[in-house]
């Protein structure tokens, strides 16, 4: 036989083994879904993020802007690592499924079948315990740091409920049409991207809580803004010099006689403020001169809501280095 013939023989078996495996690979996805039932229970694979809506229609509409999207049907994207469970089958492809992100982050919602197929690994087991059994740890304070300069070089857009740099693809999987009320025409709905809540829920790993309540619990508090009260510049400048990269503040505790509620988070890098805005003004930062002036914007915003405002630490490795009731009162600050 010629070298020739022999050569095109080889790549002959080259191409039918892959193109075997191939579909065997894809017959045992199908197999996979098919077989699907209540109960059974899947595991987010590494570099893979699942969205999950509170509603299992699949043509849902949102707001948009220049800056990001608003679809008040995404209730969080799932990190790696988070385990789900299977509720329910329902009438389309978007099932009920339970989720553990960690000890903090449970709940329920609906997820596309494609996401199980593609996105996760089955597992076995008791759901909480395989859904607890590796621990979380935040983002180290250098790659936080990384994060928001990744945010700010890429002015990465605002995207309510999401938690992820890069888009998660929802073709032929979900439809989505803008609201008639959209004052803001901007963009096809887009998944990616953060709010305040998501940005923390992403660099703590899921360890944090995506609420103000859980938020101010979770944290150490290194100061309360009573706003009923009036505080001078200096005292201002004073307690925002307690201030890390990743500490951040809170409005969303709602005071006694306020039927108002507003949650925000802003952190703390480079001396100022890192904040996700909303769909106009998507990613802002406020150097570290003008955070006075924008504090004094958000101690407004927070006495409207009926709100006291909080400067909160919780991240390890700033806990470890520091006691803050110290520091504030070395400064001879009033702490409440």
């Amino acid at each position: 036989m010629r070298k020739s013939q022999i050569i095109k023989f080889i790549l002959y078996l080259i191409v039918s083994i892959i193109l075997l495996c191939g579909q065997h690979l894809n017959e045992t996805n199908e197999i996979q879904v098919n077989e699907m039932q209540i109960g059974d229970i899947f595991q987010i694979k590494d570099n893979n993020y699942v969205p999950v809506f509170n509603d299992d229609i699949l043509n849902l509409t949102y707001k948009s802007g220049p800056k990001g999207n608003y679809c008040c049907t995404l209730d969080i994207v799932l990190l790696p690592s988070s385990t789900i469970r299977i509720v329910e089958m329902g009438k389309n492809e978007n099932i009920e499924i339970e989720y553990c992100v960690s000890e903090t982050i449970r709940g329920r919602g609906f997820t596309h079948v494609n996401f199980i197929r593609n996105s996760t690994v089955p597992v076995e087991g008791e759901f909480w315990k395989v859904a607890l059994q590796n621990k979380r740890y935040p983002l180290s304070l250098q790659e936080f740091r990384k994060a928001c300069y990744r945010c700010l070089s890429e002015r990465t857009s605002f995207c309510t409920g999401a938690s992820n740099f890069n888009k998660i693809d929802l073709d032929e999987m979900y439809s989505f049409s803008n609201e008639k009320d959209n004052s803001l025409q901007g963009e096809e709905y887009e998944l990616r991207g953060f709010d305040g809540f998501g940005f923390l829920y992403f660099v703590s790993n899921g360890t944090l809580g995506r609420g103000s309540e859980d938020l101010s619990r979770m944290g150490e508090k290194l100061f309360t803004f009573d706003t009923r009260k009036k505080y001078s510049s200096k005292e201002k400048r004073a307690i925002l010099s307690l201030m890390r990269d990743s500490d951040y503040i809170l409005i969303g505790q709602k005071k006694r006689g306020s039927d108002r509620k507003s949650w925000y988070v802003a952190m703390s890098f480079n001396g100022g403020f890192l904040e996700f805005k909303g769909k106009k003004h998507g990613v802002v930062f406020t150097e570290k001169e003008s955070t006075v002036k924008r504090l004094d914007i958000l101690l407004n915003r927070a006495l409207l809501a009926g709100s006291d405002l909080y400067i909160m630490r919780w991240h390890p490795e700033l806990k470890a280095l520091l006691e803050p009731r110290e520091a504030v009162l070395e400064r001879k600050m009033p702490l409440h």
